[in-house]
């Protein structure tokens, strides 16, 4: 699949004047006609925008090529054996050799994709930053994806010409391309002339906070997110959210948790919890009638279930169901959720999910999660804290967490620096 083959001169002299700027409006007419596309594909299988485009840009002579005009094919993909599509004859190491056509040039765009992700060849390229376009034109001249050794200048060139990079940037900050935007997974009830948005795929509240012109801080605030982390469909408040509903009661669906029922009324979060009685980060069973705007004569039933073993560690008192070689755990019960669980002892959703491994926050009953370690150190009888470092953390705040000088913390770590990374397992003695 090399660009630059004899037969190629002209295509490639055609489009390294294109990439120029001699036609701009040809270039800008291509640009604009699969920008979209690109995007799509680098939201979905992690290859910049900025190089697909220049290298359909390169390949097809801005789209004139016949291959890109009678075989809708931009990326000069040859058959190969695997090949079952229709095909397009056209010169190139040979008379007559074989090419890929599709049925339109979105298809192409998504077997070039494909081609890149598949292939182990190229697998090197997905190491890179996602926006280091110089990276990865580098990288595909280095994988052998052209014979010319001045592909990775023709690429840079052009990205650098027609501003492609921008592009890239479009998708980290979350725009989203699709022609069918990601609807809200609620229906929104009487939320008083509140602005929301929707989070839309590879979104996160740091892109939506900088499209809103807002700080990722007061978002979070706004939207209760210490209880909550999202995902697309769900709707974010752009001000803050009412201390009562519109409307006076609601009835719990199967499904349904405080967070997502704070959201659908626009109430906060903490008063909704006021009105019903209940404990923060408990959850009440379906069926349940919430009240919205007054307070509640009696709790709803949340179905939980007492835990015995009360077990007194680091953190603070934990009620713990079991306890197995110092390994601390809990059983899922009824109507608890990962929130729920995580107050119960003073961790946090992701300290949750990083120490079981857990990918979402779906949960089913009688399921056994590990609420810490413990481990003894080798040397002694002095227990040893394992500490999953959260967002905020800093060595100053986690010493006075457990009463332990930075000094022992960074010596028991081995830490060379104060620099401290999400998810970092630290070991407190």
């Amino acid at each position: 699949m090399s660009l630059i083959k004899k037969n190629y001169i002209v295509l490639l002299f055609i489009s390294i004047f294109h990439c120029a700027g001699a036609q701009t409006l040809t270039i800008r007419q291509y640009i604009d006609s699969f920008k979209n596309i690109a995007m799509r594909e680098m939201i979905e299988y992690k290859v910049p925008a900025s190089i697909t485009l220049a290298q359909g840009l390169l390949e097809s002579g801005s789209g004139n090529s016949r291959l890109a005009k009678s075989g809708n094919n931009h990326f000069g993909i040859k058959c190969k054996k695997d090949w079952t599509g229709c095909t397009i004859l056209e010169d190139d190491d040979a008379l007559q050799e074989c090419f890929r056509c599709y049925p339109n040039a979105e298809e192409s765009f998504r077997d070039h994709s494909r081609f890149l992700k598949e292939n182990k060849r190229y697998a090197n390229l997905f190491t890179f930053e996602i926006t280091d376009y110089k990276a990865w034109a580098g990288g595909l001249l280095a994988a052998g994806y052209a014979t010319n050794q001045k592909y990775t200048d023709l690429l840079v060139t052009c990205i650098e010409k027609n501003k492609l990079a921008k592009y890239d940037s479009l998708v980290i900050a979350g725009y989203n391309p699709y022609h069918q935007q990601m609807p809200a997974n609620i229906e929104i009830v009487n939320s008083k002339n509140i602005p929301t948005t929707v989070v839309q795929p590879n979104q996160s509240i740091m892109n939506i906070a900088d499209a809103n012109h807002k700080t990722e801080k007061k978002l979070a605030k706004f939207n209760d997110l210490e209880h909550h982390h999202i995902e697309p469909g769900d709707v974010i408040y752009l001000r803050p959210k009412k201390r009562k509903a519109g409307v006076a009661t609601h009835v719990v669906q199967e499904g349904e948790d405080m967070w997502l029922i704070s959201q659908k009324y626009a109430i906060k979060l903490n008063s909704l919890y006021k009105k019903n009685l209940m404990s923060e980060g408990t959850e009440p069973l379906p069926g349940s009638v919430l009240q919205l705007q007054h307070k509640a004569e009696v709790m709803p039933d949340t179905g939980r279930i007492l835990k015995t073993s009360i077990i007194k560690n680091a953190i603070g008192n934990s009620q713990l169901v079991g306890k197995n070689d110092n390994t601390q755990f809990h059983i899922v019960a009824s109507g608890e959720t990962l929130y729920s669980i995580s107050k119960l002892y003073g961790l946090t959703v992701d300290e949750l999910k990083t120490i079981n491994n857990l990918a979402t926050n779906q949960l089913t009953l009688g399921q056994k999660l590990v609420i810490s370690k413990e481990i003894k150190s080798i040397n002694s009888n002095i227990p040893i804290i394992k500490h999953v470092v959260k967002s905020g953390d800093t060595l100053y705040s986690i010493s006075k967490l457990y009463n332990v000088s930075i000094e022992i913390i960074k010596k028991s770590n081995d830490l060379k620096t104060d620099t401290l990374t999400l998810g970092q397992i630290l070991i407190i003695k």
